[in-house]
């Protein structure tokens, strides 16, 4: 399949930017400066940079997961990390070294490059909790092939994140059927809760889309529905292509560890919620349209299968 164009920014990135800074309520999530970082940072250097990134922007339970895990798989697109996350940013800013959040991002640019590839994932409630300006976000990145997976189905997908987040279980690769049992026992039906995870989704598909907006970039939109139903060589293809991978190799291994865990109750769930939330859903779907008509654009995701 081949794209037209990948969806970087339209202004290059400075060629000496001005020190990336954190939002002060993470200010103390960065690496001691000790003797320990000094070695990561210095490691870290002797690394080659990325010649290419995919930025995959993306919500909660839409599928990012199971695309991460294929990029992984491939060994030569990156590893799909959640790179700025606050719950892991600790432990990876040790691991790099990185005291600040300038060392932080170019230390990125090298010790999770495989091939020469950067893959990672970030919501945009993500981006704002870190970054004190996400311009700064933005111009760091601004050669990135950008890439926006949402879900078609935001009920479904409420309902799926109220139920992880309850559980404390989100993907079959790090449960076992007993325990995926037991959370489908405890999860109980509350529409204040759906409505609740509804709106946060809802409230991070509005913010990304002000980004792409705001610094011109036109991203490859993807839907969840639309790549868990095409083989996954497919859609190893569409992300090599868009990020201009020379030569994905025919026998890169495209296999995940990552399967979907939805059940009856989920739809049960979200069939309750809809009958009982008709005029709140048709205004959720009104703001939501233009987004979901782009993933028909020519050259800007998917077909419908």
């Amino acid at each position: 399949m081949t794209i037209g164009r990948t969806g970087t920014t339209t202004h290059p990135a400075p060629a000496d930017p001005m020190p990336i800074t954190v939002k002060p309520a993470l200010s103390d999530i960065f690496a001691p400066d000790d003797e320990e970082s000094a070695k990561r940072r210095i490691a870290g250097a002797r690394r080659e940079k990325a010649e290419r990134t995919l930025l995959i922007h993306f919500t909660p339970r839409s599928g990012s997961s199971w695309l991460a895990s294929l990029l992984d798989a491939t060994g030569c697109l990156g590893m799909g990390h959640e790179l700025f996350n606050p719950n892991f940013m600790p432990q990876i800013a040790r691991h790099f070294g990185a005291r600040t959040l300038t060392e932080y991002v170019e230390m990125a640019r090298r010790f999770p490059v495989r091939q020469g590839s950067l893959s990672f994932e970030i919501t945009s409630h993500q981006l704002h909790a870190v970054f004190d300006d996400p311009a700064q976000f933005f111009a760091a990145f601004a050669d990135a092939a950008s890439v926006w997976l949402i879900r078609e189905d935001i009920v479904a997908q409420a309902v799926s994140l109220a139920k992880m987040v309850q559980t404390q279980v989100g993907h079959a690769a790090d449960s076992d059927a007993e325990t995926r049992r037991r959370a489908e026992a405890g999860f109980a039906y509350d529409r204040s809760t759906i409505k609740y995870w509804l709106r946060h989704i809802l409230a991070a598909e509005q913010r990304t889309e002000n980004y792409l907006r705001a610094y011109r970039i036109a991203p490859l939109r993807l839907s969840y529905e639309r790549i868990t139903t095409i083989p996954p060589r497919q859609l190893v293809e569409l992300m090599a292509n868009w990020c201009r991978y020379p030569d994905l190799p025919d026998d890169a291994p495209l296999s995940s560890r990552h399967e979907k865990i939805g059940t009856a109750q989920n739809l049960d769930y979200a069939e309750r919620f809809r009958r009982e939330n008709r005029r709140f859903l048709a205004k959720v779907e009104a703001e939501r349209r233009s987004w979901l008509d782009r993933l028909d654009d020519p050259g800007q995701g998917l077909p419908k299968g």
